[in-house]
């Protein structure tokens, strides 16, 4: 099987050096979410050429000529579009780019195309180019069009994309609902964790170390996502021992610091790579995600900080979004009430576990997250439904 993958990523690699020489924030949810997905494929037999037009504009980097080499990273091989920094003619150099590499893709084997929906002018070109061609386009749906910070035209451009996929991979069923009118093949595939996750070392926590509990939370610091009620809560639940430790960047940042700076307790570290916020979750106490549950935007997104939580074999604590399935549910911990008094009812009754009980809710997550949420076993089912829905109803022949 090949498979053709659209978006506006790249090679670790080369997100490493763009980071470094842009001195910008770059997605690392994306670059995550769609790297693990593409070794997975591989792994699972298929050969993946990546096609894009590169995480950055002129909000990134002033670099008017836009221009990276070919190259292979994990078995696959990644193209990307040259094109001019320029508002409005980069994309029309990348809608090209991408209409004239599927259409002229190779197809002496079963080919099919698959491409991220938000990434709107390599969606594009990858769709007519394929309809051309019969070869069936995927649309991965990560996040609504209607709900991103997108221009009136953006939005316009990506919602008409859904008329013209093949089929879909939404992360919710909800999304399903509300977006694919037509009743086209889809999968709900939630999400995916790396095959190769480090595993916790239970002597190496704070909590055995330097005999504190730390608890972490590492995400978007959006007023929106409950952070000022888990900090407040915190304080409130005046668990002994115990230190919040924060990650990520947002519009609460400032009164974060300013609170930091008053409670020793709790702790900013800013930004900081992935790489060091993985280590310090496997040695932490408890993650948390507070974010509420009640906002419309909840039914239509999964949350991944969880399933990188719950891999780390820490143990979580989470309000109960709806786009999380219930079959997670056994293993996490629940915040029943979302303000902060409840948020300080739910660190209480977490911390009145023993260490051990607690380890072992840890423990049973990421072997869940491990045993059916992997890149590869979440790349198996993308391949099978593949298959399924269109090769062997006599298309892309």
């Amino acid at each position: 099987m090949r498979i053709l993958y659209g978006f506006s990523n790249c090679t670790d690699r080369l997100y490493r050096k763009l980071t470094e020489e842009t001195k910008k924030g770059l997605s690392v949810q994306c670059q995550k979410y769609h790297g693990l997905l593409i070794r997975g494929l591989v792994k699972n037999g298929a050969q993946v050429t990546c096609y894009s037009g590169l995480p950055i504009n002129r909000s990134i980097t002033k670099k008017l000529w836009i221009h990276e080499p070919d190259e292979q990273e994990n078995g696959a091989r990644y193209h990307y579009y040259t094109t001019l920094n320029v508002p409005v003619l980069r994309q029309l150099m990348v809608f090209f780019g991408a209409w004239v590499h599927s259409l002229f893709a190779s197809k002496s084997e079963p080919v099919y195309a698959i491409c991220d929906c938000l990434n709107v002018a390599n969606a594009y070109g990858m769709a007519i180019g394929c309809r051309m061609r019969k070869i069936p386009l995927v649309l991965i749906v990560t996040d609504l069009p209607d709900m991103m910070p997108f221009s009136g035209w953006q939005k316009k451009l990506a919602n008409r994309l859904f008329a013209r996929a093949d089929g879909f991979l939404f992360l919710t069923e909800a999304m399903n609902e509300r977006l694919n009118k037509g009743g086209k093949p889809y999968l709900v595939m939630e999400g995916h964790v790396d095959d190769e996750a480090p595993v916790r070392s239970e002597e190496a926590s704070y909590e055995r170390t330097v005999g504190k509990k730390v608890i972490v939370y590492a995400g978007s610091l959006m007023k929106i996502y409950g952070i000022g009620n888990l900090t407040e809560g915190f304080l409130k639940a005046n668990v002994p021992d115990s230190e919040l430790w924060i990650y990520g960047n947002g519009d609460y940042r400032a009164e974060l610091e300013a609170t930091a700076r008053d409670q020793k307790r709790i702790r900013y570290f800013g930004v900081s790579d992935n790489a060091r916020v993985v280590a310090e979750e496997q040695k932490a106490a408890l993650l948390v995600n507070p974010r509420p549950s009640g906002e419309e935007y909840t039914k239509y997104s999964f949350p991944s900080k969880n399933m990188e939580y719950m891999v780390s074999g820490t143990p979580v604590l989470t309000t109960k979004l709806p786009g999380m399935p219930k079959a997670y549910e056994p293993f996490v911990f629940l915040i029943e009430r979302e303000d902060a008094d409840g948020i300080a009812s739910a660190l209480r009754a977490v911390f009145a576990h023993s260490e051990a009980e607690r380890t072992k809710r840890g423990a049973m997550a990421r072997a869940f997250v491990l045993e059916q949420k992997t890149n590869v076993a979440q790349a198996a089912r993308l391949m099978a439904f593949l298959e399924t829905a269109f090769w062997q109803k006599g298309e892309n022949q």
